[in-house]
């Protein structure tokens, strides 16, 4: 029960806060990435540069087609002139392995095309060089930015979803706080008031409804299980409970499935596990919401 001395808008507006620092912290997460990353070491082909890497990961050679260099303009296909050899030799002299790739890049009206990526394993003065003969162009050597992006994107979707979850849960808690219980069930009389049997079968088909929209706002998941246990004490020994219990296992067994799913998302099997909780959720929520239409409890799974 909420304390006397703290008025409700209060507590609505600790909810928005909550919620507007989700966002703050999403945005902040996005701004890290955008600002850590670095522009590619840039030279003029065919040639060799000297490129220093303090920070050891996987790097990209880039071909920079349609670029300005040096005030020069290039527009050139994206593949690389025919001929031309690459090459990238470690700080310790020792040639690297390349790994070809066939991926393009835009930022603004520079377009470029990976052609080779190479492990750096230690940090220091990295040779590349393109030999060959052709007409001048542009290579880039950059970090392969694909992993922080993924962190970055991950990181804010999660910090979004729980700030808006929470927030929305404060203030659903908040108003139900507010809202007079139903008459309590008494089993030896084995009625109940109409209107109350109608309200909570309302508000049953309300959380499913949460629990549906949550496949595109992921936080209306949590507000759905806030009402199940604040007013599971007032469908105990009715058939609407049946639907609570499968409202609430529906909500940790999609929980546990999607944080899962999340924190193996930079490889492929968690895109599969989250299409699956999907899948499982959607049906949880047909079959439930089918048997709550037809007046019938849910059944015990």
């Amino acid at each position: 029960m909420l304390g006397r001395a703290t008025a409700p808008g209060a507590w609505y507006i600790a909810a928005g806060a909550i919620a507007l620092t989700g966002v703050v912290v999403a945005i902040a997460l996005v701004w890290r990435f955008i600002a850590s990353h670095e522009a590619p070491t840039r030279f003029l082909a065919p040639g060799a540069t000297a490129v220093e890497i303090a920070n050891p990961g996987r790097y990209i050679l880039w071909h920079e087609h349609r670029t300005l260099y040096d005030g020069r303009s290039f527009d050139l296909p994206s593949q690389l002139p025919h001929g031309i050899q690459l090459a990238v030799t470690a700080p310790d002299g020792v040639p690297l392995d390349t790994e070809p790739m066939s991926i393009t890049e835009k930022w603004g009206t520079v377009e470029r095309a990976g052609i080779v990526a190479f492990d750096a394993v230690l940090p220091g003065r990295y040779s590349v060089a393109a030999v060959g003969d052709a007409q001048p162009f542009v290579l880039a050597v950059g970090a392969d930015f694909t992993l922080p992006l993924l962190k970055a994107i991950g990181g804010a979707i999660v910090a979004v979803v729980v700030g808006a979850g929470t927030g929305l849960s404060l203030a659903l808690f908040v108003f139900l706080q507010r809202v007079p219980s139903a008459t309590p069930y008494v089993a030896a009389s084995g009625a109940r008031d109409v209107a109350d049997e109608k309200g909570l079968r309302n508000l049953t088909a309300f959380v499913y409804g949460l629990q549906a929209v949550s496949l595109v706002f992921g936080f209306t998941l949590f507000a759905g299980v806030i009402v199940n246990y604040l007013k599971r004490s007032e469908v105990e020994g009715t058939w609407l409970e049946s639907h609570f219990e499968w409202q609430i296992r529906t909500f940790w067994w999609t929980l546990l499935w999607g944080v899962l799913g999340l924190a193996s998302a930079i490889v492929v099997v968690g895109i599969f596990i989250l299409l699956g909780a999907a899948v499982w959720l959607i049906y949880r929520v047909a079959r439930g919401w089918m048997a709550l239409n037809d007046g019938n409890p849910t059944a015990a799974d």
